[in-house]
C-alpha cells in the first residue's frame, strides 16, 4: 500500500499501529476459521502490547457498532437503487452483515488500537 504511515494503512492492513510491521492477527485471512479472532498479545516486530489494560478492547464494540450501521445503511442504499422492498433489504442485509462479520470484527479492533497509538517510524527494531 502507498499510504505507509498513515492510520489507513494501519487499519486496512491489520498492522501495528506504532510501526506498521508487525500483524496485528494471528491468522491473516479472516475468513479462515481456525483463530479467526486471535490476536498477538504483543507486536511480533516493535513488542507493543496490544491490549491496555483488562478489557482494552470492550471499547471497539462500539467501533464495531458503527461500522455495521454504516454497512446497514450501504445495504440500504443500494436496495433503494435496485428498487427491493423490505423483506429483500432484510435479507440482503442480514446477508451482508453475517458475510462481513469477520472483518467488521477485525477493522473494529483496528480502528480502535488506533485510537490510541501513533506512529513512530524508529519503533521498529
Amino acid at each position: 500500500m502507498a499510504f505507509k504511515g498513515t492510520k489507513l494503512y494501519s487499519i486496512l492492513g491489520q498492522k501495528c499501529p506504532r510501526c506498521q510491521e508487525g500483524s496485528l492477527f494471528i491468522n491473516h485471512n479472516p475468513y479462515k476459521m481456525t483463530n479467526w479472532d486471535k490476536m498477538h498479545s504483543d507486536c511480533p516486530v516493535c513488542g507493543l502490547h496490544y491490549e491496555r489494560e483488562p478489557g482494552f478492547f470492550q471499547g471497539a464494540m462500539y467501533v464495531s457498532y458503527g461500522l455495521g450501521v454504516a454497512l446497514s445503511v450501504a445495504v440500504l442504499i443500494a436496495d433503494i437503487l435496485v428498487g427491493f422492498n423490505a423483506l429483500e433489504f432484510f435479507i440482503a442485509n442480514t446477508l451482508a452483515l453475517v458475510f462481513f462479520a469477520p472483518l467488521l470484527f477485525r477493522w473494529a479492533r483496528a480502528i480502535y488500537l488506533n485510537i490510541f497509538i501513533t506512529y513512530r517510524p524508529e519503533a521498529r527494531s
